[in-house]
């Protein structure tokens, strides 16, 4: 679980991308804003397509060029993220820096497969949930972080009004996916 935090900040991004064109050309962003969507487009792209090789995977923009850093298992997963990323709009290149680290398989094999599943399904959901907070509340989204486990997603952090606290649980709460929202939100005073 602990992993996934990497890949946080593109989370956010990407469901801040998924918006719906109407919601996401209200709410102006700034070039580092813009930045950030970006990574967590790449990132959700990365989690659809590619599943579990995805998970180890960081993303930087820089400009209009992806920078992949991180492990992958196979050659396939290597090769095809360049791709992936590629295909997002907005990436012009991809300096992949990536590393084949191959894993390990054996007879418990099928559950930990199963469990990967699970964690890839978990990581999409909270890219998903972060993008519905990046329409809600801006990038005061950066203050919060979402972890997601069969669908329970958890929002911790501080925001400023009590307002916007509850325009982030509501967030949440409409994300396709989301079974319950665990407020852990505080206010600051």
């Amino acid at each position: 679980m602990k992993k996934r935090g990497v890949i946080w900040l593109p989370v956010l991004l990407v469901l801040f991308a998924a918006l719906p064109a109407r919601v996401a050309s209200v709410v102006p962003i700034t070039a580092e804003e813009w930045l950030l969507v970006k990574e967590a487009e790449v990132t959700e792209k990365m989690l659809e397509k590619i599943g579990e090789a995805a998970l180890e995977i960081r993303v930087r923009m820089d400009g209009d060029t992806a920078i992949l850093t991180g492990e992958v298992p196979t050659r396939a997963a290597l090769e095809l993220a360049d791709e992936v990323a590629l295909s997002v709009e907005g990436v012009k290149k991809v300096s992949n820096r990536l590393k084949l680290e191959p894993r390990p398989g054996g007879s418990a094999a099928t559950k930990v497969d199963r469990k990967m599943d699970q964690e890839v399904a978990d990581a999409v959901l909270e890219a998903r949930v972060k993008r519905h907070l990046f329409y809600e509340i801006g990038g005061r989204a950066k203050d919060l972080e979402v972890e997601a486990v069969d669908g329970v997603v958890s929002l911790r952090g501080k925001l400023d009004t009590a307002e916007r606290r509850a325009s982030a649980l509501r967030a949440a709460e409409k994300t396709d996916g989301v079974k319950q929202v665990v407020d852990l939100i505080e206010i600051r005073g």
